[in-house]
């Protein structure tokens, strides 16, 4: 008998992920869409006005969410992004400037910006695992 991480390794998928990065940075956009395509994921880029609209067009798997707004900002684009009616999974990238800065975003799912491109991947990889059923039809009559 197999264990659930030894079948997990054993899967392929049938398209790539889609990989959707909204932020302001553009040189952390660039170069984080560019390593992403290149371990082949499907990677689009949005500015934050515009994630909803094309996460949703675009039917991301998981967005990364770089933001520099206050903890209560990014968690309001997360749940507006989780009440999609196909919903991403959400990494919120921020910036590793203070060492308690990881505290501030205990509760969402978060990594720093600039991390190395495997641990990234790993991260992406859990989020698309964790990523929230979508709705129903019932479900969605009454949201």
């Amino acid at each position: 008998m197999t264990s659930p991480a030894e079948a997990d390794a054993n899967l392929r998928r049938l398209q790539p992920l889609r990989v959707l990065l909204s932020g302001r940075d553009r040189r952390f956009l660039r170069v984080t869409s560019f390593l992403l395509a290149q371990r082949g994921y499907d990677v689009r880029e949005t500015s934050p006005r515009k994630t909803l609209e094309t996460a949703e067009r675009h039917r991301a798997d998981v967005v990364l969410l770089e933001t520099n707004d206050s903890r209560v900002m990014a968690a309001r684009k997360v749940a507006a992004l989780q009440a999609l009616p196909v919903a991403p999974s959400v990494l919120v990238v921020f910036d590793d400037d203070y060492n308690e800065e990881k505290d501030r975003w205990q509760g969402l799912c978060a990594v720093t910006k600039w991390t190395p491109i495997e641990t990234l991947v790993e991260e992406i990889e859990a989020a698309a695992l964790a990523r929230p059923a979508p709705l129903t039809e019932v479900e969605r009559a009454y949201s």
